[in-house]
Order: C-alpha cells, then sequence, then structure tokens
C-alpha cells in the first residue's frame, strides 16, 4: 500500500504535470486512483487527497465525499443518510476557473504535513472544470467545506502546502494511547468531529441503541452513532452498562475513556476498566454547577463568565479531580443558542490540547473544593413557564437558559403562548415573537 508523504519530500513542491491523454481509461490510471483512495482509507481524518501525496507527480485528486457530509452537517437534526460505502469523486487535471470575491476564514491541516494546524482565507465559492477518470469532462461548482477542499488540492498540485500561506500555525502532538468515546447527542457529534479532523480517533465510540424518532417514530440511530460508522470507527449501543457490555468495551483494550454527553451514570467496574481513568467533558466551571444542565444554569443565574471543565470521572456526578478548565465570558445578550456551540468548540479544543499530555502523565489533576459545589438538575417542561409579573431580569434570563431546549412560555386569556422571540434592554423584558397555542408563529401584542 502506498504510503502518504510527508512535507520535505521533493515531490510536493513540485509542479505536477497533466495526465496525458493516452492514460485516460488505462489501467495505469485506474491503478493510480486505487492507490490514493486506499491511502486515503485508512485516514479516518482525511477528506481528499492529491496524487502528489503518494509520490505521484500527476495533476489528479480524489475527494471522499461520504466524509465531507457528517462534518458539515453534525448540528443539524434532520442529517441526511450516511452512505454505507466510501463515495469517492476523482478529478483528472483540475483548474480553477472561477471564484467568489468574498473569502472566510478556515481551519485547515494536511495528511502531508501531520499535527500542525493553521487558519487560511478560502474562497467562499470556487468553480473548477476537470476531466473524469474516462476522459469526460466536468465543472463543478462549490461553496464551504468542499470549495476548500478544491483550492487545497490543487494549491498541492502546484506545489503549494496550506503552512505556506496559512497564519496562527500549531503544533499537535497525536497521542499513542488508544482510547474509547462515549456520547448520544449533537453536542457529542460534533465534539466527535472536532477531535477526528484534529487527528483524535477514537479506538471505539460508545453510544445509546436506536431510539423512536419522528412522526412515524422509527427507530433511529444517534447522530454520534451516525457520524461514527459514516468514519469507519467501531460502534457499540449498550442498553445497560453491566457486566456483559464492559466486557466488549474492555476488548478494544483502551486506555481511557472520554464521555460528552452520554446519558448514562457510569458503574465503578467500567470506570476502572481504563487504566488512565475516564476523562468527562463538562460545560461549566467545575464545582459550580455539577449535574446535566450547568450551562442553563449559569444563564439562569445571570453569571457573566463561565466554562469549560475536563474532570477525571468517579462515582459521584461530577465530582472528581480537575484536570483543565477554562473561562469565557457570557455576553448579556447571549443565548443558551449561541453559548452551547461556543462551549462545544471551546470543550474539543481543550481536550485536543490536553489529552495527549494527560495520558503521557504530565498533568496532575487537582481536587475539586466540595464546599463551592453546586448543582443543575434536569429540566421540565413547566420550568419554562414565565410569569410576566416577574422581574424582567428574571424572565430574561429564563428566556436565555431555556431558548435551545424546553424553551418559554406563559399563558394569555387561558392560552398557552410559546416565546419564539424576545430581548431586554433599559431594564426592559420584551416578547417579540410567540406561537400562540393551535395557531402559527406571529408578532406579539400585549392584550
Amino acid at each position: 500500500m502506498k504510503e502518504i508523504v510527508q512535507d520535505g519530500t521533493p515531490v510536493l513542491r513540485e509542479i505536477a504535470g497533466p495526465v496525458p491523454e493516452s492514460l485516460f481509461g488505462s489501467p495505469e490510471l485506474f491503478r493510480i486512483i486505487k492507490d490514493m483512495e486506499e491511502a486515503l482509507d485508512k485516514e479516518l481524518e482525511g477528506v481528499a487527497l492529491a496524487a502528489p501525496q503518494i509520490g505521484v507527480p500527476y495533476r489528479l485528486f480524489v475527494v471522499r465525499k461520504d466524509r465531507t457530509l457528517p462534518i458539515q452537517k453534525s448540528a443539524t437534526k434532520n442529517p441526511p443518510p450516511v452512505p454505507s460505502t466510501p463515495e469517492v469523486e476523482v478529478f483528472v487535471n483540475p483548474e480553477i476557473v472561477r471564484t467568489s470575491r468574498k473569502r472566510a476564514k478556515m481551519d485547515e491541516g494536511c495528511l502531508s504535513v501531520r499535527g500542525i494546524y493553521g487558519t487560511t482565507s478560502r474562497h467562499e465559492r470556487v468553480t473548477i472544470r476537470a476531466r473524469r477518470p474516462d476522459g469526460s469532462r466536468v465543472e463543478r461548482g462549490a461553496g464551504g467545506l468542499m470549495a476548500q477542499i478544491f483550492e487545497h488540492e490543487i494549491d498541492h498540485l502546484n506545489g503549494i502546502l496550506f503552512t505556506d500561506h496559512a497564519k496562527n500555525l500549531v503544533r499537535i502532538s497525536h497521542a499513542q494511547e488508544r482510547f474509547a468515546y462515549f456520547g448520544t447527542p449533537s453536542v457529542a457529534s460534533e465534539t466527535l468531529a472536532a477531535l477526528v479532523e484534529r487527528g483524535f480517533a477514537p479506538a471505539v465510540v460508545v453510544t445509546s441503541p436506536d431510539a423512536p424518532k419522528g412522526r412515524g417514530l422509527a427507530l433511529a440511530p444517534s447522530e454520534t452513532k451516525e457520524l461514527a460508522l459514516s468514519l469507519g470507527i467501531p460502534v457499540l449501543t449498550p442498553e445497560k452498562l453491566d457486566a456483559a457490555a464492559i466486557a466488549s468495551i474492555a476488548a478494544y483494550e483502551c486506555d481511557a475513556a472520554v464521555v460528552v454527553a452520554y446519558g448514562k451514570i457510569f458503574p465503578e467496574a467500567l470506570i476502572s476498566a481504563f487504566p488512565k481513568g475516564v476523562i468527562n467533558v463538562h460545560y461549566s466551571l467545575l464545582p459550580k454547577y455539577r449535574g446535566a444542565t450547568p450551562l442553563e444554569a449559569a444563564l439562569l443565574a445571570g453569571d457573566s463568565v463561565t466554562g469549560v471543565t475536563l474532570q477525571k470521572m468517579v462515582k459521584e456526578l461530577d465530582a472528581g479531580d480537575v484536570i483543565a478548565q477554562e473561562e469565557t465570558p457570557i455576553a448579556p445578550e447571549e443565548t443558551a443558542r449561541e453559548l452551547r456551540p461556543r462551549l462545544i468548540s471551546m470543550g474539543a479544543a481543550l481536550l485536543v490540547e490536553t489529552l495527549p499530555a494527560y495520558l503521557r502523565g504530565e498533568i496532575v489533576p487537582v481536587p475539586q473544593d466540595a464546599s463551592r459545589a453546586s448543582r443543575a438538575g434536569k429540566l421540565k417542561k413547566e420550568d419554562g413557564l414565565l410569569s410576566l409579573d416577574a422581574p424582567a431580569e428574571a424572565n430574561w434570563n429564563k428566556y436565555r437558559a431555556y431558548a435551545d431546549t424546553i424553551g418559554t412560555y406563559f399563558f394569555e386569556n387561558g392560552k398557552r403562548m410559546k416565546i419564539t422571540a424576545a430581548s431586554y434592554k433599559n431594564g426592559k423584558f420584551t416578547i417579540e415573537r410567540v406561537i400562540p397555542e393551535g395557531k402559527r408563529e406571529m408578532a406579539y401584542k400585549p392584550a
């Protein structure tokens, strides 16, 4: 199997030559493409590969389309079905024919520059013309991640690496130890996506069993399971964390585990199955707000600061020693809709920065001060009820806290009114849009 060559190999700095007409449709061209596909297939974080990256100086690249979709859609509620087999698109002798004026800053890495990541400025939209392996012609426009891929791979064909123009370059040493990943909802799938993008692929993903969803209540996999399967990562879905489940997980011989919103309490036997412990990502500055809803609790209290904690799991809920923490301010107008994705991104980045050093034994966890601990329990729908006679700031904080979960509502003339938009200015809480019971969303005018 062909190996992916690394920075310093001369072929990466040469301008690749066009694939000659005599090679279109030939066994030789298809062998090169097969070598590229096999090299890319074993790189779980890889989405595309140029021919020079396997030492072949031809203008040719391949894209694993099935790997681009989950990363782009991980936050959506109704993602498209995950392909059951690799979906590879091949571009021969590509050239960029149109670009958008507008550019966007994008995080970027490269399979030929391992362990280094940075921020590039790429065109938001790109159109390329190319040939297919059989010689047919194609013109393809794309935006977002696919546009970034087109530019990155054509840079390779011109002897350019992303490090030539990227800013804020950082080096990340990848952990050699194997780890398991436990998680279920979108927050877990988004964190998993961020880890894999940075080269941290778990040996196994453990998530909740398929559950009824939608109007038809058909069984559907968790978002984390969908993403893991699309990346070729083994998945376990135990109903209970009993002896049989623990044995199945232990068979992967992982040194540690990472947990992000898994949804089940770990028995001591499972915690003990990982020699270097279980790392839990918690969205508060522990010991403050131990429990299921720390983000909501911070907003409800009107806190001006929150953060992310990596803690070493113990039997008592969120009481483990702190491995790492990072603070972030909460803007007065910020709701859970804006704060949650920010904390998810922070948690993933903190994991990537911390995990290698922790597994090497370079970080000594610090015990929590239990006397400062507070609880943030599970939410009930009735928690979202507002009294319009309550203080304006209290109503605003409740609206902020529950904006992306249970929501807030009040009763007017005996009818339930769900709040979909509100604001807080000059000490006044203003309801702007509502969904009256049995009706469509509309602007709110007090009765």
